[in-house]
């Protein structure tokens, strides 16, 4: 909730308190009593939907870390088996990318997978020259399906990504949901308040007493 509505909230509780502790002024039969109970039902309404405001959200970065990390070791391993085979450039594909970032990261990681993963699609022979490339890491000590638990952590963020996306949709409206109740308990504050200054025109010193806070409309 933003300030404002925090406001109205506590205004809202306030009501709600107000009217329990003065039930001997209010019968069971009146307007009054109908409307603090009103306040009461509301609230209960809006406490449900404020728990479901914060998004269930996803923390990636511990996947990004870890994805980060195997990229590193590929990019490492490439490196010595270019030594092995006194071939510079064949650590180039496998190096890492210049810029940081989730997208680059991914976009990184899918290009490993075409290197080094069977595609739908792969001829015999593709699907041969991307073993033996495999191979060639594994003798490294890579585990021999390195490539496909890279691919299980890039699709396993691009999954939390999408999730939070919907969270983050589901918040927002979660949060025009909470202040359409609280325009809803503030109609029925700015009814209360006409009863309580009617109620207590007689008596000053309770009308002076009433919380202004509590009963301002807004």
């Amino acid at each position: 909730m933003n300030k404002r509505d925090e406001l109205r909230y506590q205004r809202a509780t306030a009501v709600r308190t107000f009217g329990q502790e003065r039930t001997a002024d209010f019968p069971q039969t009146s307007k009054a009593a109908e409307l603090f109970a009103t306040i009461t039902a509301q609230l209960a309404k809006l406490i449900i939907v404020m728990a479901d405001q914060k998004p269930a959200r996803i923390d990636k970065q511990p996947l990004l870390k870890k994805l980060e990390a195997d990229c590193r070791k590929i990019a490492r391993t490439a490196r010595a088996i270019g030594l092995d085979a006194d071939d510079a450039s064949f650590a180039m594909p496998y190096r890492m990318p210049d810029k940081n970032g989730e997208t680059v990261l991914l976009t990184h990681v899918d290009t490993l997978r075409a290197q080094l993963q069977d595609q739908p699609g792969d001829s015999a022979q593709t699907q041969q020259t991307k073993l033996t490339l495999r191979a060639r890491f594994a003798a490294y000590e890579l585990p021999l399906d390195f490539i496909d638990k890279l691919g299980q952590r890039a699709d396993a963020i691009r999954t939390a990504s999408r999730t939070n996306q919907g969270e983050n949709q589901e918040g927002v409206e979660n949060t025009m949901r909470i202040s359409q109740l609280l325009d809803d308990i503030a109609d029925t504050i700015r009814k209360l308040d006409a009863i309580m200054v009617n109620k207590y025109a007689a008596e000053a010193e309770k009308l002076r007493k009433r919380p202004e806070t509590t009963y301002s409309g807004s």
